[in-house]
């Protein structure tokens, strides 16, 4: 199956190839809301390319996750496709 990512979907990717992020570190880099990113996250795990690498809580008592992505992807295509 040939999964083709909008531009949020994209950027929100490219951000976890980097470095394991939590949603919230996602949503203040790219702009993008953080309700979407959640959203863009839990839809990328469920295709098996974003997995949760850390999960806690802080000290203000609020549930920290982190994510990463599990693929390698070509970030020079100008058209991001993914095969599962």
């Amino acid at each position: 199956m040939k999964v083709q990512l909008d531009p949020a979907t994209k950027r929100i990717l490219l951000a976890l190839l980097a470095s394991p992020k939590t949603p919230g570190e996602v949503s203040r880099i790219h702009g993008i809301p953080i309700v979407v990113v959640w959203q863009k996250i839990r839809w990328l795990q469920d295709l098996g390319i974003v997995r949760a690498t850390l999960s806690f809580v802080d000290s203000t008592g609020q549930l920290r996750s982190y994510f990463e992505a599990v693929l390698p992807v070509d970030t020079g295509d100008e058209e991001l496709v993914i095969e599962t």
